[in-house]
């Protein structure tokens, strides 16, 4: 009886692992779609984001900055704060550019907050560039 009770064991042991194994795998596939759908839900904040800064910049009374285009958006320490990547056109100067940014900040995300559909907006941290480093132009 002992060799039929141990067989069992075995048998019991395997299927244990077995069932562990396959949770272990459906947990991990439910982690990466989680991941994948977060990723895709930031992504598309920052295209909102890209979206309503171009608008709001063309209609500045700035020259300069009705001249700045918003090439890209990209997450900095999750979407509570973003990076703006600008194009500043050559004949402007990119400090001067940034600092007109900074000042319209406040009306640029009031802007960004009536476009999306978020319970805070976003912190905008305006870049010169392009996340890959060159310049569009």
């Amino acid at each position: 009886m002992s060799k039929r009770f141990f067989s069992r064991n075995d048998f019991s042991s395997s299927l244990d692992q077995e069932f562990a194994a396959a949770l272990e795998e459906e947990e991990a596939g439910r982690r990466r779609s989680l991941r994948r759908h977060e990723e895709h839900k930031t992504l598309q904040l920052c295209r909102q984001v890209q979206r309503a800064l171009n608008l709001a910049l063309a209609d500045l009374p700035s020259a300069d900055l009705g001249a700045v285009f918003v090439n890209d958006v990209v997450p900095a320490h999750g979407c509570g704060h973003l990076l703006v990547y600008v194009d500043v056109p050559d004949e402007c100067a990119v400090a001067d550019v940034l600092a007109e940014l900074r000042a319209h900040a406040p009306r640029l995300r009031a802007e960004v907050a009536r476009s999306i559909t978020r319970k805070r907006a976003p912190e905008l941290t305006f870049v010169p560039g392009s996340p890959e480093g060159d310049r569009h132009g």
